[in-house]
């Protein structure tokens, strides 16, 4: 049995080299010049797209950034001369997560198509203005939750969907980094929507929400930070059809955890070792005693590589655009709009709110 199933699984496997149809038809601007925007241009430079310009508050800081990507063509000092170069074809907005909304509105207004890092916004009710805004304009948006782009993500979902592992019972997934405490930092800044829950805990909610959809009940725990932002949480979420699954997830500022994911179902179980997030391996076991190792090509990355796999869910715009679509099917507008709904759920319950918010 364990060969028929190995079978099945090589039979559809997804690509785990740089994808061959990300092409540089597509000029991007970047807006925004920290640590993940220069992942994602390393990425999307070596799978063969084009970065043609970078944004940036100061001219200095955009300069430097382009100093380092040979093939960008244009530094901006300000995100206004980024959105106005009709060359641009598409941005992606990098910036910290309390400005997302503001530079999403913009770009909009200047009619250009959009992959919004995660988390989204900083709430539901700014995500729907600017999803609102987009489907007005007849935009591209996608939120940039690179994970669902990833080889052994897509083809898990692809197995619990075919019901290789039956009906889901349970999924379980954490993600916690040590980060030193500085109230400056991005998160521990309320000022930049700061805290674990949009930085972190976006990970496995979005994750458990791509394969459960949305919980019919929440409850969270947690504790916070000097600066009133969340530091340590865990949450559980129950849903009410099927077996009454549940996701039981953790995720924090202040202890390093395995960051490691399982879904367990009524013929198996998958689980996803350290970090199911990023490129990695998975092992299905299945209840007659069989098992499949699926081993991923892991890519070791580095300060000028950043995060292997970025260029997945560039390429996903780029389909999407030359497709004529407004949104992905793997990243659609409603899940977006379900995950930041959630996350303020989770918040109103953990007792903290970011800088002139109400929710």
């Amino acid at each position: 049995m364990e060969q028929v199933k190995k079978e099945f699984l090589l039979s559809r496997s997804y690509p785990e080299e740089y994808d061959d149809s990300m092409s540089a038809d597509y000029k991007w601007g970047i807006l925004g010049t920290g640590w993940i925007a220069s992942c994602f241009t390393a990425q999307v430079i070596k799978a063969g797209g084009k970065v043609y310009a970078v944004g940036s508050r100061t001219l200095d800081k955009a300069e430097d950034f382009k100093g380092k990507f040979k093939d960008i063509e244009k530094a901006y000092g300000s995100y206004k001369e980024l959105m106005e170069d009709p060359d641009v074809d598409v941005i992606y907005i990098a910036t910290p997560h309390a400005q997302h909304y503001q530079w999403a509105m913009e770009c909009l207004k200047h009619n250009k198509p959009l992959l919004v890092e995660k988390a989204f916004t900083q709430n539901y009710k700014q995500a729907k203005e600017v999803l609102d805004l987009a489907k007005e304009k007849n935009l591209f948006v996608m939120e940039a939750y690179w994970t669902r782009f990833l080889p052994h993500i897509l083809k898990i979902k692809e197995l619990v969907d075919k019901g290789e592992i039956g009906d889901i019972v349970q999924i379980i997934a954490d993600h916690g980094v040590c980060f030193p405490y500085d109230p400056k930092h991005r998160l521990y800044a309320n000022d930049l929507a700061g805290g674990a829950l949009l930085d972190l805990g976006v990970y496995p909610i979005s994750f458990t929400q791509f394969f459960l959809g949305n919980p019919s009940k929440i409850m969270a725990m947690g504790s916070s930070s000097p600066t009133g932002v969340d530091s340590n949480d865990a949450v559980i979420f129950g849903y009410e059809e099927g077996h009454g699954a549940i996701a039981s997830l953790s995720f924090g500022s202040l202890a390093a955890s395995p960051v490691t994911a399982a879904i367990c179902g009524t013929k198996g179980k998958i689980e996803i070792k350290n970090q199911f997030y990023r490129p990695s391996d998975f092992i299905v076991y299945y209840n007659d005693g069989s098992t499949f190792n699926y081993v991923s090509n892991k890519h070791e990355y580095d300060e000028a590589d950043g995060l292997y796999g970025m260029h997945f869910e560039a390429a996903e715009v780029q389909r999407c655009l030359k497709e004529g679509k407004l949104e992905s099917d793997i990243m659609p507008w409603k899940d977006t709009l379900s995950v930041m709904k959630i996350m303020d759920d989770i918040r109103r319950q953990l007792d903290f709110t970011y800088e002139g918010e109400t929710l």
